[in-house]
Parts: C-alpha cells; structure tokens; sequence
C-alpha cells in the first residue's frame, strides 16, 4: 500500500511541478530580457525582438550541428579546418605554458598568428562555433534608433 500511495502522491504533484517549472521558465525569459534591454538601452519591445531572436539563432545552430553531425563529409570538413588551430592552441598552452616552464624553467614562445591566416581563421571559427549575431545586430539597430 507504500508504493500505491506514493505513485498516487507523485501524480498528485504533477500540475504543482508543471506550474513551479511554468513559473521558472517565465522568470528566466523575463530576466533574459531585462539584461538585454539594459545591455542595449532599447525599450522592451526591442529587447524581446532580440531575445527571441538568440532562441531561433540557437535553434538554427542546432540544427547546423544536427546536419553536420550527420554527414562523414561535413565532420571531415568541419574537423580539417578546426584542427590545425586546436593544435595552435595546445601547443601553446601545455608546451609554452606549462610542460616548458615545467622542463626548462622558462616560457616558451609561440609567434603569434598573423596576417590573412589570422582573418581567414577568425572567420571560420566564428562562423563555426561563434554565437551572438542577433545580440550584435539588435544592439547595432537600437544604437541607430536612438541616434536617428
């Protein structure tokens, strides 16, 4: 009879749970938008704009890695161009870093990416693994609006 009172105890709670998390969601979503509109010093109206809009850039993302995660080519093509900069950026923390100070109590130098190589990777990183377009472009619109 414990456990029948307890299932029936859990399903009882149920709506309570639904409400507390309803609750929870609306709060998040309220503060998201509070920051934002502090961020960008826009009325609400645009503040909102621009959180929904990171929701479906976040969406958008997600289903660019669904797609991605689902192609050998596209893992290969996504690998190839992040490989060499994930082997910049190891060797640069644990050898310069770390195992270098370790071994022969000095830091150890890397020269730093210069250049076009430097744009290009930029580029594609960002375009790969960057957030923030929406952020970006809803500050750019309300600085303008103000401005006008």
């Amino acid at each position: 009879m414990g456990i029948i009172g307890a299932i029936m105890a859990f399903f009882q709670a149920v709506p309570s749970l639904v409400h507390g998390f309803e609750a929870f969601t609306k709060a998040h979503y309220d503060a998201k938008v509070k920051i934002t509109q502090a961020r960008v010093g826009g009325d609400r109206d645009v503040a909102v704009a621009i959180v929904n809009g990171m929701g479906a850039e976040g969406a958008n993302r997600n289903e660019f890695w669904r797609v991605v995660t689902q192609s050998k080519f596209m893992m290969a093509l996504v690998f190839a161009w992040s490989f060499p900069w994930i082997v910049f950026e190891w060797k640069v923390i644990l050898w310069d870093k770390i195992l270098c100070h370790a071994f022969y109590g000095v830091y150890g130098y890397t020269p730093p990416v210069e250049g076009l190589v430097a744009d290009w990777a930029g580029l594609i990183l960002g375009g790969l693994f960057g957030t923030g377009g929406v952020m970006a472009a809803g500050a750019l619109f309300s600085n303008w609006r103000k401005t006008s």
